[in-house]
């Protein structure tokens, strides 16, 4: 592994924000083989235009990089095209790494999938694309003269000219992805089947309970480091009482997600929003447990996600000596504990919501039909025109049949 010096700027954060973010950043670093030996940190309340950090902290951070004979420094915040340029002269051979560069080289590592592949490729041209100018400099050295177009600025336009192109057809590339899962979600509604949907901070244990509560041979890859599974992954799971839902797992969140990154796995994310219910997994360990649930909860604010029904499930019970939080369901996933509880509650959420009597002509029994596996039939009372019935289900599927049949009784 490379040595390598986190060059932290603190905008008004606690200390155990700092603390916590600074272990994720060595965590984060450790994923693509350089290894936090040292930090410096600066307390400020904007980042400097030219470097990040002040220029006293710069020489601070110049001679740690000396004394700890570091190869790299990894910036917590993302660093404009002019800023990584300024520090590359600055610190030398050291390579200069910011935290979304970070991640999306994790990112590219784990993708597997035809998409993954389109998305990850996307976000990191998207960030490479205003960084390039900077290359200018490096390229013309290998020719040219004073006044004159040398063959570097030639190459650096035609590169330019190169990812641009190649930006566009992974764009178009990704909209066909997002049509065909507009697709399998509309057939999924269709097959009325409710859509369950885990989310959470990453390596939380989403895709170990994916695997203990589905039946199918198919395991999803579940391994304890960050972003381990970059694909939305949906398994069908029989509840207690025999209904079945559509379980999906999808990419782990983060603190300050980067915006491109976000913006690129737009399709991926989009399977959120058909989902019926929402299983926020939480790592029970994690010391930085309340850190990271707010993390989640605003990433999914910011995808109009928030008013959904949620469920927390604490993970990792068979690690955890403490009092579980009361305002969720504690699970260990990996043992199994506590998972037919869960299963329950899940079926409580979306098939107990509401209840409505509502008189269905008989020529309009099929619409009922089609709703069975998701609506539970309370009462019914036979009349001259049709049934008059007491239905239990999900809010959505009963407004769905009150739009059509509520009558006045």
């Amino acid at each position: 592994m490379k040595r390598a010096v986190i060059a932290y700027l603190a905008r008004g954060e606690s200390e155990e924000a700092i603390e916590y973010a600074l272990r994720e950043m060595a965590e984060l670093a450790r994923n693509v083989d350089l290894e936090a030996v040292g930090w410096v940190i600066q307390r400020k309340a904007s980042p400097d235009p030219s470097y990040l950090l002040g220029e006293g902290k710069i020489q601070e951070l110049q001679k740690k990089v000396e004394e700890l004979e570091a190869e790299a420094v990894i910036f917590n915040l993302e660093l404009s095209p002019r800023q990584a340029v300024k520090l590359e002269e600055r610190l030398g051979q050291a390579e200069i790494w910011d935290r979304t560069q970070v991640i999306l080289e994790i990112f590219n590592r784990r993708a597997h999938s035809r998409e993954g592949k389109i998305q990850v490729e996307l976000a990191r041209l998207s960030y490479l694309y205003p960084r390039m100018l900077g290359w200018g400099q490096i390229l013309s050295r290998l020719g040219g003269g004073l006044g004159t177009r040398g063959p570097g600025e030639t190459k650096l336009e035609v590169l330019r000219r190169t990812v641009r192109q190649r930006i566009h057809r992974l764009r178009k590339e990704l909209e066909e992805v997002r049509r065909n899962r507009q697709l399998l979600r509309k057939r999924r509604a269709q097959s009325a089947v409710p859509v369950v949907a885990l989310v959470g901070y990453t390596n939380a244990g989403k895709s170990t309970l994916l695997n203990a509560l589905s039946s199918s041979a198919h395991k999803v890859l579940a391994e304890d480091r960050l972003f381990a599974t970059l694909d939305p992954v949906s398994r069908r799971v029989e509840l207690p009482s025999g209904r079945h839902i559509i379980l999906t797992d999808t990419v782990g969140f983060i603190h300050d997600m980067p915006p491109k990154l976000k913006e690129a796995f737009k399709a991926t994310l989009e399977e959120l929003e058909s989902a019926h219910l929402l299983l926020h997994v939480i790592d029970l360990t994690s010391p930085y447990m309340e850190l990271q649930i707010e993390a989640v909860e605003k990433i999914l604010g910011e995808l109009g996600l928030g008013e959904r029904p949620c469920i927390r499930v604490y993970n990792k019970l068979d690690r955890f000596s403490g009092t579980p939080p009361w305002d969720g369901i504690a699970i260990s996933a990996l043992h199994g504990i506590n998972l037919p509880l869960l299963l329950r509650r899940i079926e409580e959420e979306l098939f107990s919501q509401m209840e409505i009597t509502l008189h269905i002509p008989y020529t309009s029994l099929g619409a009922v039909s089609r709703l069975r596996s998701r609506i539970e039939i309370v009462a019914e009372r036979y009349t001259e025109t049709g049934v008059e019935m007491v239905l239990r289900g999900r809010r959505e599927d009963l407004k769905l049949l009150e739009k059509s049949f509520r009558k006045e009784l």
